[in-house]
């Protein structure tokens, strides 16, 4: 086995591990890592709330989503990078 062909096993077995943790953070473990972030969804009072006022609620991410299947139409909405992040995330999975 020639050098090139250890680091690219070393390379890919490093991207494997690396997806499997970001995939357990940001899509299977998510309600965990909302809590931890501090994030909270709207209450049904403050959707009310809202509504009355003529505001419409616009979610980043479904109710029922992840960060990295967020259940949205429009995955860039209000999100700065996200979308080139998801992009990349689901080049580099498919390439694995």
């Amino acid at each position: 086995m020639q050098i090139h062909e250890v680091m690219d096993d070393k390379l890919k077995l490093s991207l494997a591990k690396f997806l499997k943790a970001f995939e357990t953070v940001f899509d299977k473990d998510w309600t965990y890592t909302k809590e931890m972030l501090g994030v909270k969804e709207e209450t049904k009072e403050q959707a009310e709330s809202a509504k009355a006022a003529g505001l419409e609620t616009v979610h980043m991410v479904s109710p029922t989503g992840t960060f990295l299947n967020p259940g949205v139409d429009d995955e860039l909405e209000d999100w700065g990078h996200r979308g080139e992040l998801l992009c990349a995330y689901r080049n580099l999975k498919g390439m694995l």
